[in-house]
């Protein structure tokens, strides 16, 4: 099969030939690391090396979406002897000194009205861009970035003070959340007008062992706009990926019934994948699954295994085999390469008459 076939038929858990491919890998280390040692310094070469059926959002690398413009001038800020960076939200955000991590230090919405924030537009111009890379990539499933509009408020507003606003002042949140997702069915819109396969969107809910949310709140203020999102994605005909990361158990039947139709990344550190797919893997597709932190941790044999346990448990189809998040700094090159490796070998096996 083409690529593409093989992602679409995955995703509406269809017979395929092999498990589809995808990958999370956006920093400079292993990045890096990764091209030099396959000798690849292109990026469509070194995911075709590694047989990857999915082009478009890759952050930091290839980011595949229609943008946004108006708000805030981003750039570096003086605030209280510290230099910050402002993005275009208006949000502040500090880097740890490894520069691995950032966090939001300055919400606008702790000073500002929630009626006089300047909400940026969508930047319709990036149309032409994304249709594009549909047709120089007809043969691989395209997926492209649509706002996280759950995550975008919690900047905004700051993580203790939304949930404040949600049990005292529900109007401010409702306010702003109706803001960020006209933003993300105006994107989703156009993606999928313009050709993309899967509309990349869902906010992080989940923390290792809890949510971050409760599932009341979250159906109270989330789950309706999600599924406007989806009937704007399904009309265009497109899928709608869905991305939370963590343990996200209890509302899993609830994405079913908004319309997602991919859900990842699955982490195997905050939920049994081999439960999660026996019990949902008739209603919805999943992609993950391989944890990003114990990935570093692994021989690359015991990286093999893993790969093989996964597609062996989650497959023969309705699922797509990532690292369930961006590969971290200190991940061995022969720890990723492993990955890819151990599915070409199960796709070699799987064919032999």
């Amino acid at each position: 099969m083409e690529p593409r076939e093989r992602c679409l038929r995955a995703v509406l858990r269809e017979e395929v030939d092999r498990i589809p491919l995808s990958i999370w890998i956006e920093r400079p280390e292993p990045y890096g690391s990764l091209a030099a040692r396959l000798g690849e310094s292109d990026l469509e070469r070194l995911l075709r090396r590694l047989q990857v059926d999915y082009r478009g959002f890759l952050p930091n690398i290839s980011f595949l979406g229609i943008g946004l413009r108006g708000g805030f001038e981003p750039g570096w800020v003086e605030v209280g002897g510290r230099r910050l960076w402002r993005d275009s939200w208006g949000v502040l955000h500090a880097t740890s000194s490894d520069g691995r991590t950032s966090m939001h230090v300055v919400h606008p919405l702790e000073w500002m009205d929630v009626r006089e924030y300047p909400f940026p537009e969508v930047n319709e111009e990036d149309y032409a861009a994304v249709e594009k890379f549909r047709r120089e990539h007809e043969s691989y499933c395209v997926v492209a970035y649509a706002l996280q509009p759950f995550e975008t408020a919690c900047a905004l507003f700051g993580y203790n003070a939304i949930y404040r606003a949600m049990l005292r002042e529900p109007w401010k949140v409702d306010y702003v959340l109706d803001k960020l997702f006209a933003i993300a069915e105006q994107q989703a819109a156009l993606l999928a007008d313009a050709g993309v396969d899967q509309v990349y969107s869902g906010d992080d809910v989940g923390a290792q062992t809890t949510m971050l949310i409760s599932p009341q709140l979250w159906r109270r203020f989330l789950k309706p706009r999600y599924e406007r999102l989806a009937r704007a994605i399904h009309k265009r005909g497109a899928f709608f990926h869905f991305h939370s990361d963590g343990w996200i158990e209890p509302i899993i039947p609830d994405l079913i019934e908004v319309g997602v139709d991919v859900l990842e990344p699955i982490q195997p550190e905050c939920m049994d994948v081999k439960r999660i797919k026996e019990a949902y893997g008739d209603e919805i597709s999943f992609e993950g699954g391989l944890g990003v932190q114990r990935l570093p941790f692994l021989s690359a044999d015991e990286v093999g295994r893993e790969v093989e346990w996964l597609i062996e448990n989650l497959g023969p189809t309705g699922y797509t085999l990532r690292p369930s998040h961006t590969i971290l700094p200190g991940t061995p090159v022969e720890n990723i390469i492993a990955v890819y490796d151990a599915a070409a070998r199960c796709a070699r096996r799987a064919s032999r008459p």
